[in-house]
């Protein structure tokens, strides 16, 4: 994690190194990136960078698992709520959807940590922001189910969180992936590609994701009167 001397940089050299080692992370891979071409972009030296990060991993560690999520909580939180658990819910995972599309190195940055042929170390932070994403989800559904829009008896929130995980990560990046006809490197390296996942497929999307949800809940009866008045205003 970066020292104190890192977060004590000038705010305009700090902001340029996270950016120069953002670019390099996401168009390289972990191997081929490099601290010495990290400073060259950056015009800080080398050494100067084992004052702000042990090495290449520790810089790589917390870009993955610290500045990248918490530019997407940022991009995702932009959306204001709006009191109703299942829409807020539908906006993040538009949201989400968004981010990829408006913050393309970012997301290979994330992306790249799932690589299988990355070493062991990179491949175990892809594990951690994936259980990140998981606790941040099921505190999501624990609060819909302290606002009686997730009061389903018997709800084993364990079972639930994983399973949502699974359709709004995974399944829902097949689906996109299957209507662009294209891979996932390719969506990420392609300003016409992306441009094809506009708001009105995302919203689309999005709700047809939280639709199957609620079915798999149980709740799609129940919920469905309700929804078809919400979307006559979004």
């Amino acid at each position: 994690m970066p020292t104190r001397t890192f977060f004590d940089l000038d705010p305009a050299r700090r902001d340029r190194l996270v950016r120069e080692a953002i670019a390099e992370f996401s168009e390289r891979t972990y191997a081929e990136a490099s601290l010495s071409q990290i400073a060259k972009r950056t015009q800080i030296a080398k050494g100067s960078f084992y004052q702000y990060f042990a090495d290449k991993l520790d810089l790589y560690r917390w870009l993955v698992t610290e500045e990248a999520p918490r530019h997407k909580r940022e991009f995702i939180g932009a959306e204001p709520p709006t009191g109703d658990f299942w829409l807020d819910f539908e906006n993040m995972i538009e949201r989400g959807m968004a981010f990829l599309v408006e913050h393309p190195r970012l997301a290979r940055l994330t992306a790249a940590a799932a690589d299988p042929t990355a070493t062991a170390d990179v491949r175990g932070l892809h594990r951690a922001i994936c259980e990140a994403g998981i606790d941040e989800l099921r505190a999501q559904l624990e609060r819909g189910i302290e606002t009686g829009a997730l009061d389903k008896p018997g709800l084993d929130i364990e079972v639930a969180t994983r399973l949502v995980a699974a359709i709004i990560g995974p399944g829902l990046t097949d689906v996109v992936l299957h209507e662009l006809g294209a891979e996932l490197h390719e969506v990420l390296r392609s300003d016409s590609l992306r441009k094809k996942l506009g708001p009105a497929r995302r919203r689309r999307l999005a709700h047809q994701a939280v639709l199957l949800i609620q079915n798999g809940l149980g709740l799609g009866e129940r919920q469905s009167s309700t929804r078809k008045t919400r979307h006559a205003h979004v």
